[in-house]
């Protein structure tokens, strides 16, 4: 199975991020970044700009590329290699979407148990400026069956 290419953007305000709650497909009912598949000709700081728009109505300027991280799965749900961008620039007011309902958030509020269970390992490290690489299996319940996250100096 082909692995999908995303991106993925958290916007960041101290003391508050934007999380959006994903109405439709694939993690419905969770709070995530903005963000989905590349298209084609598209770099990753694009697709990040335009999945971010397209979700919230906001378009990010200059996010920052904090993170690389391959998701598998033993269901049959394809591997996702999702970049993280941090962004805290933007313009426009954030709506809600056909996709997504945005919601700000203090960052010592985050609700953790209503989010992917890899977020609470890898969040932390893009809100404080780190750089990370990692991979995570998850069952067929969304469990983590187990994970690999390390801090890195560059992700090129």
């Amino acid at each position: 199975m082909v692995t999908r290419l995303e991106a993925v953007s958290i916007i960041y305000q101290p003391p508050r991020i934007l999380l959006g709650r994903k109405k439709i497909k694939f993690g419905k009912g969770k709070y995530n970044g903005f963000g989905g598949g590349l298209k084609d000709g598209e770099s990753l700081e694009e697709c990040a700009i335009r999945e971010t728009f397209e979700e919230s109505n906001i378009t990010i300027i200059n996010p920052e590329r904090m993170g690389e991280i391959k998701f598998q799965f033993e269901s049959n749900e394809q591997d996702h290699l999702i970049n993280f961008f941090r962004a805290t620039e933007f313009f426009g007011k954030a709506l809600e979407t056909r996709e997504m309902k945005p919601v700000w958030i203090n960052v010592s509020n985050i609700p953790y148990n209503q989010m992917w269970a890899d977020d609470k390992y890898w969040l932390p490290l893009l809100i404080s400026g780190q750089k990370f690489k990692g991979n995570f299996l998850f069952d067929v319940f969304d469990k983590i069956v187990n994970y690999e996250l390390n801090e890195v100096n560059t992700l090129d």
